[in-house]
């Protein structure tokens, strides 16, 4: 590319020459945040199962209101990983969606650690 290259967005009138706060807004889906929650929560350590975590969740006016269905590997410290990662994938959907995060309903099942290949005495 060349130093003579531009963006549409460079364009007058497009946006770019207008402060952000009058450039208009953006609006997250239900759906665009439960995938935000998922990955959130699939970050976190100790959950597993090959089909969570599955959340859903209600957007309104920059709010969120969401219930989140993990698994969580077993043998563990179930309730502090369940406490840790509603934590954590509490900050981290605020981080990237920037809305308030109101409720986070979470669902927690137990998932079998894989089991480790044991040497056996010949």
């Amino acid at each position: 590319m060349t130093d003579d290259a531009f963006a549409l967005a460079d364009l007058p009138g497009s946006g770019a020459d207008r402060p952000p706060e009058e450039r208009g807004g953006l609006r997250l889906s239900d759906a665009a945040v439960a995938h935000v929650l998922e990955g959130a929560a699939r970050a976190c350590d100790g959950t597993a199962g090959p089909k969570r975590p599955r959340a859903k969740a209600t957007v309104r006016n920059g709010r969120i209101w969401a219930s989140l269905d993990v698994g969580v590997t077993w043998p563990g410290p179930v309730a502090a990983n369940a406490r840790e990662l509603t934590r954590r994938v509490r900050a981290e959907t605020a981080r990237i969606t920037g809305y308030d995060v109101v409720a986070i309903d979470v669902a927690v099942h137990l998932v079998d650690a894989p089991e480790r290949d044991r040497r056996r005495v010949r």
